[in-house]
């Protein structure tokens, strides 16, 4: 069985663009796509039974930077613990980008290429995966926040210079990925965002990005 790890963030997790901070208090409201639904749970029944998809979409995860409110979403901080508990690994997707474009970090271009480059190094360090074999590296530049940010409850963590730079994450992406020897697949170019948040899919886009997946990860094994 080959087993692919999916290390990303609230779109990988499958957090509900339909979901609303009044919500909160209600706890038989769920704020999670169902598994069937999620790009992963669909990646999983498209691929078969010998692949293990393991989903591991935190939502908030950055590439490498500490939110001063939520420091535990650093996902350079995270990553080794993950690697030894999941492996071993044959593909290691990542998809990540979006939370580094909050204001809270004032990105730049220079920055978030540099700081996903970061967490490469970390990953794909031979030294960490020890005696296991180190991975494929699929890395995935994720959907855009769309235009409408000012309607969503996620205004003010982002804004419209966040928008304009997650429209060049795939431009900034792909030679970085060229450059570490990873695979690379843009998801902006097949999925988007809903128009209810802004920043996550819905169940139609993880659709339509597990189907694209599920040829580049049997192109790649």
């Amino acid at each position: 069985m080959k087993r692919i790890l999916c290390y990303g963030d609230s779109n990988t997790h499958g957090c509900d663009p339909a979901w609303v901070p009044e919500w909160e208090s209600d706890v038989n409201r769920s704020v999670r796509l169902s598994g069937n639904m999620r790009w992963t749970g669909i990646l999983a029944k498209l691929l078969g039974e010998e692949y293990e998809v393991i989903e591991e979409g935190l939502p908030g995860r950055t590439t490498v930077f500490a939110d001063p409110v939520y420091p535990y979403f650093d996902g350079r901080a995270s990553a080794l613990t993950t690697i030894l508990s999941q492996s071993p690994i044959d593909l290691l997707i990542i998809m990540l980008g979006t939370n580094d474009l909050k204001v809270t970090f004032t990105p730049s271009e220079d920055v978030v290429v540099r700081a996903m480059e970061e967490l490469l190094k970390v990953m794909l360090n031979p030294y960490i995966w020890e005696h296991r074999k180190v991975p494929k590296v699929l890395m995935v530049s994720p959907v855009e926040i769309r235009e409408n940010i000012e309607d969503s409850h996620f205004w003010g963590m982002y804004d419209h210079m966040s928008v304009e730079l997650s429209k060049k994450l795939a431009i900034l992406y792909e030679p970085l990925s060229q450059r570490y020897g990873c695979e690379f697949l843009n998801a902006a170019a097949v999925a988007e965002a809903s128009l209810l948040d802004s920043i996550h899919m819905d169940a139609e886009n993880h659709r339509k990005l597990a189907a694209v997946l599920c040829e580049k990860v049997r192109s790649i094994l």
